[in-house]
C-alpha cells in the first residue's frame, strides 16, 4: 500500500483528505504543524507528501526542503486554497492541487502514484 503524509493546519482539510484518500486505498498519516510533520517524516518512507502552501507555523517551502531531505523518493504535491480561473493561464506549478476539491486531489494522487 502507498503511504501519504498530509500536512495542513486546518483540521477539516486533514479529516476530509484522510477519509478521501483512505477510501481510495492509501495509508495516510496527518500532521497539522511543522513540528509534527518533521517528527512524522522519520517514521518510515512515504510515497507522497501532500503539503499546504500556507502553514501558520512555518513558511511551506522551508518545510518542503526539509521533508525532501528526509523523504527524497516521495512525490511532492502542494495544496493551494483556490483553483486557477478557467480559461486563464495558471501560475500554479504542475505539482499544485486545490485542497478543497477532494476529487481533484484523489485523481492527482492516484496519477502520481500509479507508476
Amino acid at each position: 500500500m502507498k503511504r501519504i503524509l498530509i500536512v495542513d493546519d486546518n483540521e477539516d482539510v486533514l479529516i476530509g483528505l484522510e477519509r478521501t484518500l483512505e477510501d481510495a486505498g492509501f495509508v495516510t498519516t496527518t500532521a497539522w504543524s511543522r513540528e509534527e510533520a518533521l517528527r512524522l517524516s522519520d517514521k518510515g518512507p512515504f510515497d507522497l507528501l501532500l503539503i499546504d502552501e500556507h502553514l501558520s507555523d512555518l513558511y511551506s517551502p522551508m518545510l518542503e526542503r526539509v521533508l525532501r531531505v528526509a523523504q527524497p523518493k516521495a512525490v511532492l504535491l502542494l495544496m493551494r486554497t483556490q483553483k486557477a480561473p478557467p480559461g486563464k493561464r495558471s501560475d500554479l506549478p504542475d505539482t499544485a492541487v486545490c485542497k478543497w476539491d477532494h476529487d481533484e486531489v484523489k485523481a492527482r494522487v492516484c496519477s502520481c502514484l500509479a507508476a
